[in-house]
């Protein structure tokens, strides 16, 4: 048996360094891939913004998507503190990606603090307005704060993405709907503004990463 030591893999590099716009090319990895990631030109992109650090260290999609089921599985374990840290770090990765600004709220949304929650719902839907777990998510936001009128507009949101009801956070929202709705129609009997809702007994989830 051989001893000699397997060097361990690298990360992705491409045989054709990169796009005009930066962007990686998939390919085999090269021996000199450091120097191909890490020009001079590169780092002015990425100083400019645009390059992510996700592209400008070449991490693929698979490798985000096993980080983020990592900090999905931590949230679900209730280590919130992990699910931040790997929440976080994936948002300094790739900014521009909305699950990673759904997914952190939820975090923060299952602590109770809720505006921190709502400003990272208010961020994914900034970058992806159909982002159906952020509006579902943010309107128990809205539901819990007892701002009841902005949570119902906001399952209504959710339903309208999804007519056919099969995602099951569309049935939470109708749910969670028709408590705002209930909430409303009391206030106006009584001529008072509604009053906060109870905490729901179920704990807010964000959508897995697909």
């Amino acid at each position: 048996m051989s001893n000699d030591k397997k060097e361990p893999p690298k990360p992705i590099a491409p045989d054709v360094p990169v796009t005009a716009t930066g962007q990686v090319i998939s390919g085999e990895v090269t021996k000199d891939y450091e120097k191909i990631l890490y020009t001079p030109e590169r780092q002015k992109m990425l100083q400019k913004g645009e390059l992510t650090l996700k592209d400008y260290h070449a991490i693929s999609g698979p490798e985000m998507l096993q980080m983020a089921l990592i900090g999905f599985r931590m949230y679900e374990n209730g280590k919130y503190s992990e699910a931040e840290t790997i929440f976080n770090g994936l948002i300094a990765l790739d900014p521009r990606e909305a699950y990673y600004y759904t997914a952190l709220g939820a975090v923060y949304l299952a602590q109770d603090e809720f505006e921190r929650a709502k400003h990272n719902f208010d961020t994914a839907l900034a970058f992806n307005p159909k982002e159906l777990a952020a509006y579902v998510n943010r309107g128990e936001v809205h539901l819990r704060m007892g701002n009841v009128m902005e949570a119902a507009t906001d399952f209504k949101s959710a339903v309208d993405l999804d007519p056919s009801g099969k995602d099951p956070l569309v049935i939470r929202a109708r749910v969670l709907a028709a408590a705002a709705l209930e909430l409303i129609e009391n206030a106006q009997n009584e001529g008072k503004e509604p009053a906060k809702s109870a905490e729901p007994a179920k704990k807010p989830a964000p959508a897995k990463k697909k």
